[in-house]
């Protein structure tokens, strides 16, 4: 079963013992990471003694470290700390040549972890490099790789393929090679890298308490069910902790993981290689994965967007669970809705859903949009009016105004800053519901409860349209409602 290593990044040995006790239970190895100490305490290492097991690490800046020094100190210090019997393991470049620490090594029995890190891309010859990497049959090849799109995430996942069950390290760095570092085991990888709450050692690093509290890392196996979910971004969602928390709940051998995606034919493929049996879609995918797939729900075809895919059989069967999340929560705080007024920013999935079930319920609804033709056409799908959202559009929000309802990723990261009626002034009489669930509290639901409005937020959503996704994935109510 793949480990979990703590990457320290202290400056004291101290520190480092206080890191270790903070996070003995979720971890199962320590690695050192020298080049983060001050000189003072690099001479101390031998000295350093763990209850698990340590990797002793000393980084140059190329590598990704912080050492810039002499190398002769360098492998100095490697030797020193090889010596000393209290490190299980060595991480030594591939472009490392030293008699003396081959040596110290022979002497000691540590084994060599030999590494390579490419923070450009993923290799074409991957698999080759990581074959070929290792001096013995008693080292552990490893691959630390940045990973800039889809494209390359597939690269990754074919070229680990090749190399079947030997020992070895593989992992992508960055938001598009997260879903990597979960799915360890999955690719035969020895161990996974983290780091302290607050902290990252490299791009990707998040705590060991969240990858064993969210996704169970430390009890995933090779046989588990893999689900996830498909945007850009991707990373601030909260779906996996509702997903994992249900599976968790049930004791289901299943895990549920994000993938930033910018190329969804390319994703269907990682879907194939490694057997993905359903995924949620989020911004903005909702339309664009239709017509990759083999056939839809009438729910997909009214809207004509689709936030679920699951596989059947051999078949991918897309499903719209938002109208469900979007409508419940606005039903249950507002009310009946036969009549009122509403105003529906954005015109991409989420509209679609939101539109088909406020039309559903007997509102009357406006589509406003900053892309005038884009509104035109939802508009004319659902026989409503629309207008462009600019402050040109006041008076058509204020006739509009029982319920305004917000669906764009304005005000969400990496646009949280921004309020997409900046142009309008609250009465206070409006119901505000912004669909974007993080931050709790955007700036439009900020500044419409100072004006006295009631307002909500998308976290109940996101919670109704997942208990349905969940039932579409493994054939079982949500467990925690």
């Amino acid at each position: 079963m793949s480990k979990l290593c703590l990457t320290i990044t202290e400056t004291s040995l101290e520190s480092v013992y206080n890191t270790i006790k903070n996070n003995f239970d979720n971890i199962d190895l320590v690695e050192l990471r020298v080049d983060f100490l001050d000189i003072s305490e690099q001479c101390k290492i031998d000295t350093f003694k763990c209850n698990k097991p340590v990797i002793l690490t000393f980084r140059k800046k190329i590598d990704g470290g912080l050492y810039c020094g002499d190398e002769s100190y360098r492998e100095k210090i490697l030797i020193q700390g090889i010596k000393s019997g209290n490190f299980s393991y060595v991480d030594l470049e591939e472009d490392l040549h030293s008699t003396d620490i081959d040596k110290a090594v022979l002497s000691s029995g540590i084994r060599v972890i030999r590494s390579f890190h490419d923070f450009n891309g993923v290799p074409q010859n991957l698999a080759d490099r990581i074959k070929n990497i290792i001096r013995n049959s008693n080292e552990i090849p490893k691959a630390a790789v940045m990973i800039n799109g889809t494209n390359e995430l597939l690269t990754f996942y074919k070229e680990v393929e090749k190399l079947g069950f030997i020992t070895k390290i593989v992992l992508g760095m960055g938001s598009y090679g997260f879903n990597t570092r979960i799915l360890a085991e999955r690719i035969g990888s020895y161990l996974t890298f983290c780091s302290k709450e607050g902290s990252s050692a490299a791009p990707g690093h998040v705590s060991p308490q969240l990858l064993n509290d969210i996704y169970r890392f430390r009890k995933i196996e090779r046989n588990w069910k893999i689900m996830g979910i498909i945007g850009n971004p991707v990373m601030h969602t909260k779906s996996p902790l509702i997903h994992n928390r249900g599976y968790k709940e049930l004791d289901l051998n299943a895990v549920y993981v994000p993938f930033e995606t910018n190329n969804l034919e390319q994703f269907m493929e990682i879907c194939k290689l490694l057997n993905i049996e359903g995924f949620s879609v989020t911004v903005p995918f909702k339309n664009d994965i239709i017509p990759l797939l083999d056939g839809v729900t009438e729910s997909v075809k009214q809207i004509g967007a689709c936030n679920t895919v699951t596989r059947v059989g051999d078949k991918w069967i897309g499903d719209n669970s938002d109208y469900v999340g979007f409508i419940n929560p606005l039903l249950q705080a507002y009310g009946s809705i036969q009549d009122k007024q509403i105003s529906v920013i954005g015109a991409g999935g989420a509209a679609k859903a939101a539109v088909f079930a406020l039309k559903s319920h007997g509102a009357k609804v406006v589509i406003l949009n900053r892309t005038l033709k884009n509104a035109e056409v939802l508009a004319k799908d659902f026989n409503t009016d629309c207008a462009e959202l600019s402050i040109d559009s006041i008076d058509t929000l204020n006739r509009f105004s029982d319920i305004i309802v917000q669906t764009t990723n304005v005000g969400m990261h990496p646009l949280e800053s921004i309020n997409p009626l900046d142009f309008y002034t609250f009465s206070g009489n409006e119901f505000v519901y912004d669909i974007i669930y993080s931050p709790e509290k955007t700036i439009l639901l900020d500044k419409a409860e100072k004006a006295g409005c009631r307002i909500l937020n998308g976290w109940k959503m996101l919670e109704e349209q997942a208990y349905r996704q969940f039932k579409l994935f493994t054939g079982l109510e949500y467990p925690l409602k």
